[in-house]
């Protein structure tokens, strides 16, 4: 696990999936410093899924979501998305990140928002058996 600011960064159980505990709003230099972790933990594999618990997420500054774009080439396609415990606020904000990621970087991405952790890796284990599923796309 890697401490970025107040967040945390992990891998999961399964090698392609990046779990996160947001807390408190999103600073530019601690995105950057996410997607180095990613780029280091996820480098040569196809995809990635991402899950985390959203229940503390702050605000995503505007140069915080221009960082996003600017780093999102340099780690594998995120293919899907399970947050649990986001506000609405917080559902509304990464919806628009995550959307406006799939555009930027043609990424087949799919999104999921869970009440509990549970139900968001029941999520991903469907979605993992979706990507697999389809020829040459896992």
């Amino acid at each position: 696990m890697q401490r970025i600011g107040k967040h945390t960064a992990r891998v999961g159980e399964h090698q392609d999936t990046l779990e996160l505990t947001l807390r408190g709003d999103l600073a530019p230099d601690e995105v950057k410093e996410l997607f180095d972790f990613i780029a280091a933990r996820f480098a040569g594999r196809s995809y990635a899924l991402v899950t985390g618990d959203m229940s503390g997420l702050g605000r995503i500054p505007a140069e915080s979501r221009r960082v996003i774009f600017r780093e999102a080439t340099r780690v594998p396609p995120i293919r899907g998305v399970a947050y649990y415990r986001a506000t609405f606020a917080a559902r509304v904000v990464n919806e628009l990140v995550i959307r406006a990621y799939a555009l930027a970087t043609g990424a087949d991405i799919a999104v999921h928002f869970a009440r509990e952790e549970a139900d968001a890796r029941a999520w991903l284990v469907t979605r993992r058996e979706q990507i697999a599923a389809r020829p040459g796309a896992g």
